[in-house]
């Protein structure tokens, strides 16, 4: 059964309950650019410009949030029909902020399949899944734009033609961040195992941070696809937090890492690896491959275990 909320109430509710999330994501976005200077780490490297590239729609949308507020409550028809403003899908901000959400998941999901792609040595058919995802979910979003930009006051928001596209994106979109999760932690899990002799502990903090991230995402979206499919007015609210959500859990990753570990020199695990065993030097290797990306915490932990060990031998 669905929850009846009023959608004008619930339009005012999402402007209150993005602008927090949006200042939490500004907060960590901002922190994550400061570790990343503080890195050295080169401004068109993936990091930096993922980090960028994040920033700039999601705050668009909030800023069109806000704006559409002004416009329901002040401008249009000097504010006395906020309903007809909100239930308008075809208003030219309505649209403009659909795509803005859009793109923030779409370089979400990008940004999580390239961290997949570095930690699993470039093998591309490692990556080949998600990327179809993500490809279905932009041809979905463009056919849901579209859709937007036809829609009439008279139709029926939860029954009309984008109804499939919308069903479309969730799923492509759940599928990438689960898949890339399961393999990224998949893989880190083995690094973990391998080095637990001499600080594997830590890559467990990372596998549990990448996890935290996904599950916010995931359940963010499940949020919004149960309120849709049970015809709640609270699906604004979750489609329109959506794009700070999908910030937050990306910088998150960035922040947490970045405030755990100081990350100094260039030679990332060197006098780790010669001290394991011939037969699992291969995995080390390997990460201390991802680390010359300036992408990977396994890097970061390769690094700060090394320091650890020269630290020692010095004493």
């Amino acid at each position: 059964m669905a929850v009846e909320v009023q959608l004008v109430p619930v339009s005012l509710a999402t402007v209150a309950l993005e602008s927090c999330f949006y200042g939490g994501f500004l907060v960590l976005a901002m922190t994550s650019m400061c570790l990343l200077i503080g890195r050295h780490t080169k401004w068109l490297s993936p990091t930096v410009l993922g980090a960028i590239g994040l920033f700039i729609p999601v705050t668009a949308h909030w800023v069109i949030t806000v704006d559409r507020s002004f416009q329901a409550f002040i401008f249009f028809e000097n504010g006395t029909f906020p309903l007809a403003f909100y239930g308008d899908l075809s208003q030219i901000t309505e649209v403009v902020k659909t795509i803005f959400m859009l793109t923030t998941v779409v370089i979400g999901d990008a940004i999580i399949i390239h961290r997949l792609w570095i930690i699993w040595e470039r093998r591309l058919i490692i990556v080949i899944f998600p990327v179809l995802n993500l490809l279905g979910f932009m041809v979905s979003g463009i056919s849901i734009t579209y859709q937007f930009t036809r829609y009439k006051t008279e139709q029926d928001v939860f029954q009309f033609d984008a109804r499939a596209w919308i069903t479309s994106e969730v799923v492509f979109t759940t599928c990438t961040n689960i898949y890339s999760t399961a393999f990224i932690s998949w893989r880190l899990w083995q690094v973990g195992r391998v080095i637990q002799p001499v600080g594997g502990n830590r890559i467990q903090f990372v596998l549990g941070t990448l996890v935290e991230s996904a599950a916010i995402c995931t359940t963010w979206t499940i949020f919004f696809f149960s309120s849709y499919l049970s015809k709640s007015n609270l699906q604004f609210i979750a489609i329109d937090c959506a794009p700070a959500i999908t910030g937050i859990a990306c910088m998150l990753i960035h922040v947490r890492i970045g405030l755990g570990w100081a990350h100094r020199g260039s030679q990332a695990g060197l006098s780790i690896s010669q001290s394991l065993p011939p037969l699992t030097r291969t995995i080390v290797t390997i990460a201390q491959h991802i680390h010359t990306t300036a992408e990977s915490p396994v890097g970061l932990e390769l690094e700060k275990l090394r320091l650890e060990r020269e630290g020692k031998d010095t004493v």
